[in-house]
């Protein structure tokens, strides 16, 4: 019978524990107030990843920018050309998101399916989000799905929820 020494076996499930506990993804929870005027938000958010220490759980954000569903830039006279036309698309607004704790940045990318048939309310069909790391949050990335947005006074409010995985 073949027997291994104690150590080795407690070394290699200490290394196989460490290794799949930063790869676990946590699930996370959180609320983004986008002021319309200004482009500007505010991001709070709780959950395992937060409490995992995988994100801050306050940030503060400004827009970048727009992207289609492929990735391609969009310009704000191609988005208002795309409402005129008056057919369903997808919009991606990208912003920068500073953790207000100076721990680090991040990316956040809301999805929207815009609809610019719906004449009451918000124009969105449907809404989903994904993150990726900055300075300090490089090997994050998540993903999951906003409610659809809330406008009132200026400002369009979502809650998400999804994972974080830390690599």
């Amino acid at each position: 019978m073949l027997r291994r020494p104690p150590t080795l076996l407690a070394s290699l499930l200490l290394l196989a524990v460490g290794c799949s506990s930063s790869s676990d993804p946590g699930e996370i929870t959180f609320e983004h107030v986008f002021d319309v005027p200004t482009e500007t938000s505010a991001w709070s958010a709780t959950g395992e990843a937060i409490d995992d220490e995988f994100l801050c759980p306050e940030a503060t954000g400004v827009i970048q920018g727009f992207e289609d569903e492929d990735g391609a830039v969009q310009r704000p006279e191609e988005i208002g050309a795309l409402y005129e036309a008056g057919d369903p698309f997808v919009n991606v607004s990208v912003e920068l998101m500073t953790c207000s704790d100076g721990s680090g940045t991040f990316t956040l990318r809301i999805i929207n399916e815009i609809d610019p048939a719906i004449a009451e309310g918000v124009p969105v069909l449907d809404s989903t989000w994904s993150i990726t790391g900055g300075s300090g949050y490089d090997t994050i990335e998540g993903s999951g799905d906003n409610d659809l947005p809330q406008e009132d006074g200026g400002k369009s409010t979502q809650i998400g929820t999804g994972t974080i995985t830390k690599q």
